[in-house]
């Protein structure tokens, strides 16, 4: 088996250099002692894995499979040899993380450094989501866990664990002007939320959306858009400088002071989705994301693993 692992190894230094002469350079070795390994796992599998052209190589459809499992051993290879040599070793290992922008607030924070404090010899490296790489970063060992939307985790090999919900409701500054006229009047009049500027959150394509069609089904035209504005940071303290209005998750003004954000009383229909933990299925018994699992429940309340 480890001979397999090493051909896999050199497979994905030849792909990644995109010839045989670069790869043999990179990792010292000949260039016939890696055409021989490049034939043994074409030999095993029973199908080509490279292509080659005028300028070097390049992966077959199922050399891409190939490489995308061999990323994913490396990284299972890491972590066990790490646990099996920690008692000899003061290396730290590392722990991959990625979170959406809600994630990256702060509301994790607090989690994040008891894990470290548990873990003493771990190194967390919490990263940007890239959403539409975010499940293959998953499963090729880029990214150990992702905090995100569960419904991310469609296909084989992952593990979700449901720590809440966030509901999307639009938000200004506590002091703005439409509390002051609901208290006023005793009732809440959607249609003036038409005489204010409004921030479309443009990180995730789906808050551009719900602007545009959610908040259109309420007011019964397109609100007046001043700021498109694609960092989270960037549109709070918009808001709380400004009478603008926005489509948030209201999990992201939790930390927002001096003026609070407060959501306005208008309810958004089909806006609520389900948040969690991602991670893939090997890694289930891995003390750091066992761990990291029961404080996000701690944290979160009772987590629900779906």
């Amino acid at each position: 088996m480890l001979d397999q692992i090493t051909h896999l190894f050199r497979l994905r230094t030849i792909l990644e250099e995109g010839s045989l002469r670069r790869a043999s350079e990179k990792l010292n070795v000949t260039q016939p002692a890696l055409s021989r390994s490049l034939a043994q796992l074409e030999s095993y599998f029973g199908q080509q894995l490279v292509e080659r052209h005028a300028r070097g190589v390049k992966a077959t459809a199922f050399g891409e499979r190939v490489l995308s499992i061999s990323n994913r051993i490396e990284r299972y290879w890491e972590i066990a040899e790490h646990e099996l040599r920690s008692e000899v070793t003061q290396k730290k290992t590392l722990i991959r993380i990625g979170g959406g922008p809600i994630w990256r607030s702060g509301i994790l924070a607090g989690v994040l450094s008891q894990l470290q404090q548990q873990f003493p010899g771990l190194v967390i490296e919490f990263s940007t989501l890239t959403y539409t790489r975010t499940a293959q970063q998953l499963r090729e060992g880029q990214l150990d866990v992702a905090f995100t939307g569960l419904a991310l985790a469609e296909g084989h090999g992952l593990e979700r664990v449901r720590l809440t919900e966030v509901t999307n409701r639009v938000i200004a500054r506590e002091d703005h002007p439409v509390f002051a006229a609901a208290e006023r009047t005793g009732t809440f009049d959607s249609r003036m939320l038409l005489d204010y500027p409004w921030i479309v959150y443009s990180e995730l394509p789906a808050y551009r959306e719900i602007t545009e069609h959610a908040v259109v089904q309420h007011l019964g035209r397109t609100p007046d858009v001043a700021f498109v504005c694609q960092n989270l940071l960037s549109v709070l303290t918009i808001l709380q400088q400004s009478q603008a209005l926005s489509v948030l998750p209201a999990m992201a003004i939790g930390a927002v002071s001096a003026p609070r954000l407060k959501p306005i009383p208008l309810l958004l229909e089909g806006n609520t989705v389900d948040v969690g933990m991602i991670f893939r299925r090997e890694l289930m018994d891995w003390e750091p994301v066992k761990v990291l699992a029961a404080l996000c429940e701690a944290h979160f309340g009772a987590a629900d693993p779906v």
